[in-house]
C-alpha cells in the first residue's frame, strides 16, 4: 500500500485504516426488522491510505484503479466505486484537499460487506485527516447514513460488527434498542466461504429485491400488530410483535402496501418509505414468506448462541441448514449457492447456508479443523472459487505510520 501511494502520488501516506469484511454466521434479513443477528468479523479487510494533497481530493484503487478528483458532493455522475467515496463525502458535509489509495484483500459484490467495509474505512480516515478519531458507534451510524443514500435500505448489522468486533468472538446484535455482547467461537470449530460464481452488488435488481422484502416485512408487522392491538412503530417493525404466533394472523402472500394501511390503518408512507423514495404501494410484496423467514430465524439467532455455547456443533450446523432452507423460501438463495452449500455438507461441514443478503454472492459452511482441506478441495474441483478460510478479527482501527 505504501509504495502503491507513493507511486502514485509521489509522497508517503500519513496514516492507513483497515476495515475487515464480515461473514453473518445467522440472522440473516433480521436486523432491518430490528431482530438479532450474529456476525462475525473476518480477516480479509480493506485497507485505506491517506496523506495530504493539495487543492481538492483525489482517489484511486489499486484493485479497481480509476484515479478520481473530487470538489464537491453533488456529482450524479459519478459511478463504479467512486459511489461510495461520494456517499462517505456527503455525510462528512466536506471535501477535504487529501490524497487517498484503497487496497485490501476483501473481494467485493459477494456479500462479505465490502461495500460497508469500503464506506465505513473511507469515512473514518477523511475524519482522521481532520484529526478526529469517532466512536465505533457514531462511525457506524455515519456508515449506515452514506449506504442508504445509495439506495439499499439495509439494518445496522455489517456497519455495527466491523466497528465493535472482537477477534476471536462473534457479537451477538439486538436492535430495540441496540446491545451487543461478544460469543467466543470455539478454537475446534472451522468455518469456510466460497463464492457462488454469481456477484450480489448493491445495486439495480439486487436492491430492489432486497427493499422489496424490507417494505414486506414492514407489511407484515402492521398486520401483526393490528391482530393484537399493538403499535408497529414507525417504520413498522417485526420485533414489535415477535411474540404472536404467525399461525393467529392471515399474511397475505401477495397484498400491496397500500392494501395492508387500508386494512390495517398503518400510514402507507411508513410502510414505503425509503431513504431515496418511496416504495411502489401498489407493487405485490411476498408478506407471509417474509415474515415466515424472518421470525423463525431470529429463534435461530437465539439457538444458534445457545449451541455455541454448549459446544453443541451438530445443533450447529443443523440451524445453518435449516436457515438456508428458510431463505430458500424467502427467495433469496440462487441454484449456485444451493450447490455450494450442498458440496460444502457432503465434503464435511457440520452445516452451510448462504451468507449475507444473498440472491448471489458467498455461502458460509462451519466443520471441524480437519475437515478444511477436503471442503475446499471439493469446492475447488466444482470451480467454485475463491473459497478460503475465515477467522473471526477485531474490528476497524487505524494504523498509524
Amino acid at each position: 500500500m505504501i509504495a502503491g501511494f507513493r507511486d502514485r502520488y509521489g509522497t508517503f501516506p500519513r496514516l492507513m485504516v483497515r476495515a475487515p469484511g464480515r461473514v453473518n454466521l445467522i440472522g440473516e434479513h433480521t436486523d432491518y426488522s430490528l431482530l438479532p443477528v450474529l456476525p462475525f468479523a473476518i480477516d480479509r479487510e480493506v485497507l485505506i491510505a491517506i496523506g495530504p494533497g493539495d487543492s481538492e481530493m483525489e482517489v484511486d484503487s489499486l484493485s479497481s484503479p480509476a484515479p478520481a478528483r473530487f470538489t464537491g458532493v453533488d456529482d450524479s455522475a459519478i459511478q463504479g466505486w467512486h459511489r461510495y467515496v461520494l456517499a462517505a463525502l456527503r455525510v462528512i458535509d466536506i471535501v477535504p484537499p487529501v490524497r487517498i489509495l484503497i487496497g485490501g484483500d476483501l473481494p467485493s459484490a459477494g456479500g462479505l460487506s465490502s461495500s460497508s467495509a469500503l464506506t465505513m474505512g473511507l469515512i473514518s480516515a477523511l475524519f482522521l485527516a481532520q484529526d478526529v478519531e469517532l466512536p465505533p458507534r457514531p462511525l457506524g451510524d455515519l456508515t449506515t447514513t452514506a449506504e442508504r443514500s445509495m439506495g439499499v435500505e439495509g439494518g445496522q448489522m455489517d456497519q455495527l460488527v466491523i466497528a465493535l468486533a472482537i477477534e476471536g468472538h462473534a457479537l451477538r446484535i439486538d436492535f430495540d434498542p441496540i446491545e451487543t455482547r461478544t460469543i467466543p467461537l470455539p478454537d475446534d470449530l472451522a468455518a469456510v466461504v466460497a463464492y457462488s460464481g454469481e456477484p450480489a452488488p448493491k445495486a439495480g435488481a439486487v436492491n430492489d429485491l432486497y427493499n422489496t422484502r424490507v417494505v414486506a416485512a414492514r407489511a407484515g408487522a402492521c398486520l401483526m400488530a393490528k391482530a393484537a392491538e399493538l403499535d408497529p412503530g414507525d417504520p413498522p417493525s417485526l420485533s414489535r410483535v415477535r411474540s404472536i404466533p404467525t399461525s393467529e394472523v392471515e399474511l397475505s402472500a401477495e397484498s400491496t402496501a397500500a392494501e395492508v394501511a387500508t386494512l390495517t390503518g398503518c400510514e402507507v408512507g411508513s410502510i414505503t418509505r425509503l431513504t431515496l423514495h418511496a416504495f411502489p404501494a401498489d407493487a405485490p410484496l411476498p408478506i407471509s414468506r417474509v415474515v415466515n423467514h424472518i421470525l423463525a430465524e431470529a429463534d435461530r439467532v437465539d439457538a444458534t448462541e445457545q449451541a455455541l455455547e454448549q459446544r453443541s456443533f451438530d445443533t450447529l450446523g443443523h440451524l445453518l441448514d435449516q436457515s438456508h432452507t428458510s431463505l430458500q423460501s424467502f427467495g433469496a438463495s440462487t441454484t449456485s449457492l444451493d450447490r455450494v452449500t450442498e458440496l460444502m455438507r457432503s465434503a464435511g461441514a457440520y452445516g452451510a447456508r448462504l451468507t449475507g443478503a444473498g440472491f448471489g454472492g458467498y455461502a458460509l459452511c462451519v466443520c471441524p479443523p480437519a475437515k478444511v482441506s477436503s471442503i475446499l478441495t471439493r469446492l475447488a474441483d466444482h470451480q467454485f472459487e475463491p473459497s478460503f478460510k475465515v477467522q473471526a478479527v477485531s474490528g476497524a482501527s487505524v494504523i498509524e505510520l
